[in-house]
């Protein structure tokens, strides 16, 4: 059977209307425009260092990388010693000399005297001595074949005859050139080598790396005294550096050789793995040293303890002149002479902290915002967001990891928080604030055509398919009869009254314009109680077709009784209109009773109501449901096939005031609500157009 339909025009809007996916460029778009934030945040610090947000998160995660590589097990030196001057040092000199500080250099003297009689390897201090001191009589050391010295040369006399002391010094900046202040020239001459005992702290206080060498005018170039002592017990050639970007390489006898990766200013991340008081580093105070220096001068027997240690003297005192604490990754405050153990041991194991590079920061950015980009363009929420959290999780872990066993420094906080949380979060936001967008535009269309339920059922679906498919739907059409005749009838009247008044032109043309309205309200005042009725059982409105009326229910939300519920719809229509003629009727007699009086008023009565009928078709079965048209012009939801075409002439053939229902709906009825459908009355078979047999 075919339909003889030709065409089915139907209630049409824009095509943006019913669109629920934003344009596929827009979030690709958006990621790459955080990836590019990312990426300036990323780069910024270089031109404006103040600018260091990003990266004082970052050291917050080093710094929480160090403390947890700290508590376990790594390659540490064990040759490495301390000499401390603390509180108690400075008590007992003064108790013993009334010597305060600074003391006098006859001290150390002794200090590095026995030192060296105990077979240090080498000895190294972070206490200057730029300025000589002056000589007082009281200071002056007997030294056999010599008489008594000054305090001064005594220090200088052992420096020489130990041959292996290392002198550190501090330095200045100025006008941007850094310059060292080095210890006068009876100790610098004497000892074995200078060497920088500078702390070069991050931005934040922290002191995290140190400068492998820095160039001074006059000096040349000063090693680290850490790098310097190691450098001295491993037998490698400072004077031989080899300098590239990236790295210095160190080489020596035997085919040692050492590689410290340093940036492009030449530092390197200190590997804080010995604390001021390590049980792994030997320790001893000044006192202790100087007492052991007395029991030999008077035949005592000595058992070397220091053989082959690099030994580091410096201070954890707490006086003002002797101070030297500062914050680290392991601690808020602690004693920085502890840096040049620990770069010591570095050079000593090979083991650096490496740092990726710049462009290494960035690939793992764009890696990771890609990861974002496909992960919540592919998954819904929440599952989008725990996939996101979970890859975060993952990278911290492998950082971590990767840290505390090959020293390797990872970023974390750009490529995690900007590329993989920062861009999750920018497109989820996309999504909602475009999904809102949608649910309004969805919300503001389908109110016109369904139920307010079946609008917030279509609003809160996963998978909402608007495209063709095949679906078992039930199909109605109400005409709304006499509404041609009542076209004819009021365009006639209105002939007549404008001839009878004598109307013409914009008069003329308002008097036709109020007729019009009048029509057109009532035609709209029938077809939205049709309306309201299909909305209130929860169908589709599908569309107008001039007097007529098209719905379906079945789609687009599934509804298994949905020949029943049509049914009801038609049902409740027919009583709708019948109490809308009451009122028109009551509204018709008050109008006969108030028009004589407008007539003896000179005015123009009151229209008569006019009371029209209804005709609807029914019919169920398989058909298309869909958007029709093009996204480039107009699209409309609707539905097509034989049984679309069978409802419409149903309801050709119903007459006025009667409903009738193909014979899929009354067994769709009769299995739902065999009362209603006991009402029902069968009619002989009638030929409609467009169908045979």
């Amino acid at each position: 059977m075919e339909s003889s339909l030709e065409s089915e025009r139907g209630f049409c809007f824009p095509s943006g209307e019913l669109k629920i996916q934003p344009h596929k460029l827009t979030p690709l778009l958006l990621s790459l425009a955080v990836f590019g934030v990312v990426a300036l945040v990323q780069f910024l610090p270089r031109w404006i260092p103040a600018f260091d947000v990003a990266q004082r998160l970052e050291w917050m995660t080093y710094d929480w990388r160090v403390r947890q590589a700290f508590e376990r097990p790594a390659p540490v030196a064990t040759n490495l010693a301390a000499i401390f001057i603390d509180n108690d040092s400075l008590k007992v000199f003064n108790d013993k000399f009334r010597y305060s500080w600074p003391w006098p250099r006859h001290l150390h003297g002794r200090l590095v005297r026995e030192l060296a009689l105990e077979g240090a390897k080498v000895i190294g201090f972070d206490i200057f001595f730029i300025e000589l001191q002056p000589d007082f009589t009281e200071t002056r050391v007997l030294v056999p074949g010599k008489g008594k010295i000054s305090s001064d040369d005594y220090l200088a006399t052992q420096l020489h005859a130990a041959g292996n002391v290392i002198l550190g010094a501090p330095g200045e900046t100025s006008a941007g050139q850094w310059r060292l202040l080095p210890p006068a020239e009876l100790f610098r001459t004497n000892a074995l080598a200078l060497a920088h005992a500078t702390s070069d702290r991050d931005s934040d206080g922290v002191l995290r790396r140190a400068r492998a060498f820095k160039d001074d005018p006059q000096a040349g170039r000063v090693w680290h005294l850490g790098l310097h002592m190691a450098a001295q017990a491993l037998g490698l050639d400072l004077n031989a550096a080899t300098v590239e970007p990236g790295r210095i390489i160190l080489r020596g006898q035997s085919g040692v050789e050492r590689i410290i990766p340093v940036d492009d200013k030449g530092f390197f991340h200190i590997d804080w793995h010995i604390a001021w008081n390590d049980k792994r580093l030997f320790k001893a105070s000044f006192e202790d040293v100087i007492e052991l220096e007395e029991s030999r001068a008077a035949g005592g027997e000595i058992e070397p303890a220091l053989t082959d240690k690099l030994v580091f003297v410096g201070s954890i005192g707490s006086g003002n002149n002797i101070s030297d604490v500062g914050a680290s990754p392991l601690e808020k405050e602690t004693y920085l002479l502890s840096k040049h153990w620990n770069v010591a041991n570095s050079l000593l194991t090979g083991r650096f902290i490496r740092r990726s590079s710049a462009l290494t920061e960035l690939l793992a950015i764009l890696a990771l915002a890609g990861l974002s980009f496909f992960v919540t363009n592919r998954l819904r929420a929440p599952w989008a967001t725990v996939a996101v959290l979970g890859a975060a999780g993952a990278w911290v872990v492998v950082a971590t990891l990767w840290f505390i066993r090959e020293r390797y420094w990872l970023p974390i906080v750009l490529p995690v928080g900007g590329g993989l949380l920062l861009n999750h979060a920018s497109l989820v936001t996309h999504q909602l604030l475009f999904e809102q967008r949608e649910k309004r535009r969805v919300k503001d269309v389908f109110s016109k055509l369904v139920s307010p339920n079946v609008v917030n059922e279509l609003l809160s679906t996963e998978k909402l398919n608007l495209n063709g498919s095949l679906r078992d739907i039930t199909v109605f059409f109400a005409d709304v009869r006499g509404f041609t005749e009542l076209t004819d009838t009021n365009a006639s009247k209105a002939d007549a009254y404008v001839k009878q008044q004598q109307l013409t032109g914009e008069a003329a043309s308002a008097y036709y314009d109020q007729q019009a309205r009048e029509t057109l309200e009532t035609v709209n005042t029938y077809l939205a109680t049709i309306a309201d009725q299909i909305k209130k059982h929860v169908g589709t409105l599908d569309k107008y077709i001039g007097d007529c009326v098209m719905a379906f229910w079945g789609a687009p939300t599934p509804n298994s009784q949905h020949a029943l519920s049509c049914v009801r719809a038609a049902v409740d229509t027919q009583r709708g209109l019948y109490a809308l003629n009451l009122r028109r009727a009551e509204e018709n007699k008050r109008r006969e009773t108030d028009n004589p009086a407008r007539l003896t008023a000179g005015q123009p009565p009151l229209p008569m109501l006019p009371l029209l009928s209804l005709g609807t078709g029914i019919n169920s079965g398989t058909c298309i449901v869909g958007l029709m048209g093009s996204d480039d012009t107009i699209l409309n939801y609707t539905v097509f096939g034989r049984e679309v075409n069978l409802a419409s002439r149903l309801e050709g053939v119903s007459g006025r005031g009667r409903i009738i229902i193909g014979e899929a709906t009354y067994r769709g009825v009769l299995r739902d609500d065999p009362v209603l459908a006991a009402k029902c009355v069968e009619l002989p078979p009638v030929a409609v157009k467009g169908f045979k047999g």
